[in-house]
């Protein structure tokens, strides 16, 4: 309302307004003393010849009492009419001018006579009359202004006519007192209508507040709150009542704490409005018919003892929350826990482990996954990882935890572990769950997984030590064969020892040259000549002396070290060859790391043309394995090396995946058995099926074929009988020293028995390797 009124009157009219509505609330009694004031005046001079001039003054005065008081029957302060305010207040002041005249000239009049008979009522009545009216009309100081000047002149025309003589003392008294009280009514006018103005500014800021709060209530997605000094809600708002989804008058008078679902959130809730404590975005929950809905409370205490706050549904914030908490903590392809929250419950479990509790870590891989993601695709890929999880979460227990730490890698912890047999089932049923075929997207997918097992008896062991236990335990099992499970053993603490030291001492025999390379010559099994060698290459280490590749080559491709040492190996292959007596081929071996070597071709044609050799006398051996990882990228490569005219062959042929593929894609130069089909060539009818059909599809496709591992005489006389290009082994002649292989030369009438060919060997010099 005081907007309204401020907008239409103005403020001076509203101050007009307030001015009146407090003049309003002390008329009536005004009114009635100075009428109760006249006619005691008029019976205090009773019997004397003026008495009955004295009633009718009296009753002049009352008139206009009773008119002064009918007006004010009249006045509406909430108006908004501004000509009403300034017509009433105009009949008010000439009212009051009216009676201040009749004051006046009773006092004049009447005074004299009156002060001989009662002085003492002069006084009494001069006092009551001059404070009522200044305490009256302080809010109107137009009207005091005209009684006090008709005081004022009343006291002083009293001063000269009560007397004989006249009194000057009186006289100027009455001027000094008149003008003070004229003054300070003024000032006190002032004063008033600035507290009014700050009451103005008030109402209209609460006001304000008001219809803020009211629109913020309507619109906004909070809601007000408030409880009395027993914590029971008053004053339900109904933005409450529709979060609440209850009546306003069902929840009014309830107490607050009440409303909120059992536990911590409540009970802190509770002891803080206990303690009448301020708080903020305290989230509580809340049952709403069924449903769960999750509020944060803010609230403050006032001086009274009550409580007010603020209310908001965070129900979709707080899902929201939820969601990515789960993200952060759960791998979205799999739906097992991560790494970070593997991590931390092995961390905690680890630091609660109590005497006689303990636990069990799997580390599990997926053996020939990347093989795979590469040949059918990385969306089989992905279900494989979602169908081995599934598998993974069938098995564990509810009390333990699995979860995918990325790749094809997994976990299990065991956390209620009476002894290793134990994780030995689990492990075990793991491995025969991953060697069941998988139906995947209609491709038929068979892989297995190997289990590493870290048990931990005792307590004090770090989460990072009890990993590293578990990852040695899973590189055991691999090197056991893969598909099975293997248990950590102090053994391999000394083996990564070993190896971390072996990786070491790599770096620093790259730098210092301790490589030397040996050749293992491959025969024409038409003409029984030398066609070709073979580059393998060995570490002469000072200490540990002579030491295979098996040892080492694994070290340098999870390095890196590969790269180096494989250049180095063309450069000094190509650069002996080129000074062999005979002009044979040199094989040379890639590693899959080599070949994602972008500096490779340069290489390969720098060591060529400085060796001054033929193309077509160096021959490149690639694995099956190492095509499968960027397929399209390698076969590219491949063509790229053909450019240089030197000749590529497809090593160990049947042990990898979609060898026929590979043969399409590329026209290889030869095509070399594995060592596992000849070894049991002559005892096994599938072998020897292989063989057969493998000499076959090379023949058929323009391509050599070289059988490795031959041994035996017999062998040798199967492959030759069969068709076979080339044959290389130990029967033929072991691996032989760079300065034995530059004079080495086999002919065909030597070819008669193997003790013909160690004989030969023998002659030449031959030193194993």
């Amino acid at each position: 309302m005081i907007q309204k009124q401020l907008a239409i009157l103005g403020e001076s009219n509203l101050l007009l307004a307030w001015r009146l509505r407090e003049f309003v609330t002390h008329l009536p009694s005004l009114c009635a003393l100075h009428s109760l004031a006249a006619f005691a005046c008029a019976v205090a001079i009773w019997g004397h010849p003026g008495f009955p001039f004295a009633v009718i003054w009296a009753a002049l005065i009352s008139a206009c009492n009773l008119r002064r008081y009918l007006l004010s029957r009249e006045y509406y302060p909430d108006t908004i009419d501004a000509a009403h305010l300034t017509s009433f207040y105009r009949r008010l002041q000439i009212t009051a001018n009216v009676e201040s005249v009749f004051w006046a000239a009773g006092a004049i009049t009447l005074f004299p006579i009156l002060f001989p008979k009662h002085p003492v009522f002069f006084a009494v009545l001069t006092a009551g009359l001059m404070a009522s009216s200044v305490i009256a009309y302080r809010s109107l100081p137009k009207p005091l202004t005209s009684y006090l000047a008709a005081a004022m002149v009343a006291s002083a025309v009293l001063s000269f006519t009560m007397t004989e003589q006249i009194s000057w003392p009186s006289f100027a008294l009455a001027l000094l007192f008149g003008g003070s009280l004229i003054r300070a009514c003024w000032r006190q006018a002032r004063e008033y209508d600035r507290y009014l103005r700050e009451q103005i500014e008030q109402q209209q800021t609460a006001e304000t507040v008001k219809l803020l709060l009211h629109e913020y209530e309507a619109s906004a997605s909070d809601w007000l709150w408030e409880v009395d000094e027993g914590n029971c809600l008053v004053n339900v708002c109904e933005r409450f009542g529709m979060a609440a989804r209850q009546d306003r008058d069902f929840l009014e008078g309830r107490e607050l704490v009440g409303l909120f679902k059992s536990g911590p959130a409540r009970e802190k809730l509770a002891a803080l409005m206990l303690e009448c404590a301020s708080f903020r975005d305290l989230v509580v929950e809340v049952d709403l018919a069924g449903e769960t809905r999750w509020w944060s409370i803010s609230g403050n205490p006032t001086s009274d003892g009550t409580m007010r706050g603020v209310m908001r549904d965070v129900t979709d914030s707080r899902q929201t929350e939820q969601r990515v908490a789960h993200m952060a903590r759960y791998d979205t392809l799999s739906g097992l826990a991560n790494r970070h929250l593997f991590n931390e419950t092995l961390d905690d479990m680890l630091s609660r482990q109590v005497k006689n509790q303990h636990l069990a870590l799997l580390y599990i891989d997926l053996d020939h996954f990347k093989s795979v993601n590469d040949t059918l695709g990385h969306h089989i890929g992905d279900e494989l990882i979602r169908a081995s999880a599934a598998r993974l979460s069938a098995i564990v227990r509810e009390h333990d935890l699995a979860a995918r730490l990325g790749g094809d890698e997994f976990a299990v912890l065991l956390t209620r572990v009476n002894d290793l047999r134990t994780a030995h089932i689990c492990a075990q049923r793991i491995v025969d769950a991953m060697a069941e075929p998988f139906n995947l997207m209609g491709q038929t997918v068979r892989v297995s997984a190997s289990v590493g097992v870290a048990y931990s008896a005792t307590r004090g062991l770090e989460s990072e030590e009890f990993m590293r236990q578990a990852d040695l335990a899973l590189y055991a099992a691999k090197r056991a064969g893969r598909s099975t499970y293997a248990d950590f053993d102090a053994a391999l603490n000394l083996e990564e020892r070993t190896r971390r030291d072996l990786e070491l001492d790599l770096r620093t025999a790259i730098a210092e040259g301790q490589f030397t390379l040996v050749y293992q010559p491959q025969v024409c099994l038409k003409t029984g000549k030398w066609t070709g060698k073979e580059t393998l290459v060995r570490w002469e280490h000072p200490v540990r002396g002579r030491i295979m590749p098996i040892e080492f080559i694994g070290i340098a491709e999870e390095t890196g070290l590969i790269i180096p040492l494989g250049e180095w190996i063309i450069r000094q292959a190509i650069h002996e060859a080129a000074r062999w007596e005979e002009p044979h081929t040199i094989a040379i071996n890639l590693s899959p790391i080599q070949m994602r070597n972008p500096n490779l071709v340069n290489v390969l044609t720098n060591a060529i043309a400085n060796a001054q050799i033929e193309p077509e006398r160096v021959e490149i051996e690639i694995t099956e394995n190492a095509l499968m990882h960027d397929s399209e990228a390698n076969v590219e490569l491949l063509h790229r090396l053909r450019k240089t005219g030197v000749r590529i062959a497809l090593d160990d042929f049947g042990t990898g995946y979609s060898s026929l593929n590979y043969l399409r894609a590329f026209p290889f130069d030869k095509i070399k058995i594995d060592r596992c089909f000849v070894s049991e060539l002559l005892d096994r009818s599938d072998c020897q099926a292989i063989v057969r059909n493998v000499i076959m599809l090379a023949r058929a496709l323009g391509m050599e074929t070289t059988a490795e591992g031959v041994e035996t005489r017999e062998q040798y006389e199967w492959l030759k009988l069969h068709g076979c290009s080339e044959a290389q082994g130990y029967y033929i002649s072991r691996p032989m020293e760079a300065a034995d292989a530059a004079e080495a030369s086999g002919t065909s009438s030597e070819w008669q028995a193997g003790e013909v060919i160690a004989d030969n060997v023998h002659r030449l010099r031959g030193k194993v390797a």
